[in-house]
């Protein structure tokens, strides 16, 4: 270890709360507004103030047309890169405070973005800082990279930048875990629509469903208005009652004349770890499916509930498969939205490495989906990262995590869809710790001091053993 390097790291602690604070109580969710920014005017904000608190540490900065941006220290041939992103993910319900707040209490950075992926992107900031403070000569320049499109995982930033700049030698996005990730799942995204027959439909029928805004979560709400007599009604509605008093799911039944809504409520967590939340989109149809819903829509809902609803593993699709070190494939059914007419489902599967293939998933998908009556519409197919354990970049990061611990890292593998997928030369490295509370995409999102300092201490070795 180096002494000298923690003092430094140490030493910069308050500033850095200070910036990632600064940075939470700006709201930057992706908007198409009239603003004329590429990512709407509050990511723009969110990338003025990194910019701004990079100067201020004496670093050059380079704004690539509100695109993407990023801080320089060195002037070697080669650039080593740590990349970030300061776009968030919607709040969504069931906070215990002000998601925007960006305060400290007992600790902790409390507020949208701390622990994805804004505290983790300051510390890698204040880490070079320290780093350069140290005055050792380095044979790279290093760059932190500003992003600012990756949860809408499309990731224009990654590829405007690679039209401006050479993807450099080696680099880490924090925005995985320690100590060292060297695998993350494939993913597809695609979105399925059934269309009903408009005949008019006795009995009850569905007036309206909703859940979900974003295909990067799991959601704790989604809701559904049903129509028809009130008898019919008056079923329905014991007949849910019991069924989620019967699962221990939070559910509000509301009764309107002839219409009758139910809303269910869950917990938010990340879409690549479905098991650590509870999907209220799945609970919502499990309890429509146990209704008398007539009609197209009807049938549609009972085949989301009896194939996905509120399971994980792709089982009931048909699609089930795991790997010793790549862990299990997931899904995750992210939105749903339509009424009588038609209905709209748009769900994400990762699928670890060496397993099932993409094609092969794609063809039971669009087997089942067709026979339920739906589409089988991809939007985003990304093939599973897999650095081999030998790979100098791995061993490069192992170093500086050993350096900086004392400890032998070894290997992790991780669920998301990280910058890794579209950067070159890429993985992840940190932010998140062994058995953290990991609430990223979640309620109550919040960021321990202690480990906001433990992660800039851990970067700045990283950066050292790659820019040396």
């Amino acid at each position: 270890m180096n002494e000298r390097l923690d003092r430094i790291v140490k030493s910069y602690l308050p500033r850095l709360v200070q910036s990632v604070c600064e940075s939470v109580r700006i709201p930057s969710l992706y908007t198409e507004d009239a603003s004329g920014f590429p990512y709407g005017i509050e990511i723009a904000r969110a990338a003025d103030h990194a910019m701004a608190c990079a100067r201020q540490l004496d670093f050059k900065v380079t704004d690539l047309d509100g695109k993407i941006c990023w801080a320089d220290y060195g002037d070697g041939e080669e650039t080593v890169a740590v990349m970030g992103h300061l776009d968030v993910v919607d709040p969504g319900e069931g906070w215990d405070f002000e998601p925007f707040c960006g305060c400290v209490k007992n600790g902790a950075i409390l507020g949208r973005g701390t622990q994805d992926d804004k505290g983790p992107l300051f510390s890698s900031l204040y880490a070079l800082k320290a780093v350069a403070d140290l005055g050792i000569p380095l044979s790279k320049r290093v760059r932190i990279i500003f992003g600012m499109d990756e949860e809408s995982g499309k990731m224009r930033d990654v590829e405007a930048y690679l039209k401006s700049e050479r993807p450099p030698l080696y680099a880490f996005t924090p925005d995985g875990a320690y100590p060292v990730v060297n695998t993350e799942k494939g993913t597809i995204k695609f979105t399925s629509t059934a269309v009903f027959e408009t005949a008019p439909v006795r009995g009850l029928s569905l007036a309206k469903i909703s859940g979900g805004e974003s295909i990067g979560s799991v959601h704790a709400r989604a809701e559904a208005v049903l129509k028809g007599e009130i008898q019919a009604l008056e079923r329905c509605a014991s007949v849910v009652a019991s069924e989620a008093k019967r699962n221990g799911w939070k559910t509000k039944i509301a009764a309107a004349g002839d219409h009758l809504t139910i809303t269910v409520h869950g917990k938010a967590a990340h879409a690549t770890l479905p098991e650590l939340g509870e999907n209220a989109v799945g609970r919502l149809l499990i309890l429509l499916s146990a209704t008398e819903i007539n009609g197209g829509a009807g049938k549609f809902l009972r085949f989301l509930a009896d194939k996905i609803g509120v399971e994980a593993d792709g089982c009931s699709l048909g699609i089930k498969a795991s790997h010793a070190h790549c862990g299990a494939l997931t899904v995750n059914m992210a939105k749903i939205s339509g009424d009588e007419h038609s209905i709209t489902v748009t769900c994400g599967i990762y699928i670890p490495a060496e397993t099932i293939s993409f094609d092969s998933v794609c063809e039971t998908l669009e087997q089942s989906f067709s026979f339920a009556g739906g589409s089988f519409e991809p939007f985003a197919k990304t093939a599973p990262l897999y650095y081999s354990p030998e790979h100098p970049l791995i061993k490069t990061l192992q170093r500086g995590y050993h350096n900086a611990t004392g400890k032998e890292p070894y290997l992790v593998s991780m669920c998301g869809g990280t910058y890794s997928k579209r950067m070159p030369n890429m993985v992840p490295y940190g932010a998140t710790f062994e058995n953290e509370d990991d609430r990223a995409h979640g309620a109550n999102e919040r960021l321990l001091i202690t480990n906001l300092k433990e992660s800039t201490r851990l970067m700045a070795y990283a950066i050292l053993e790659m820019a040396k």
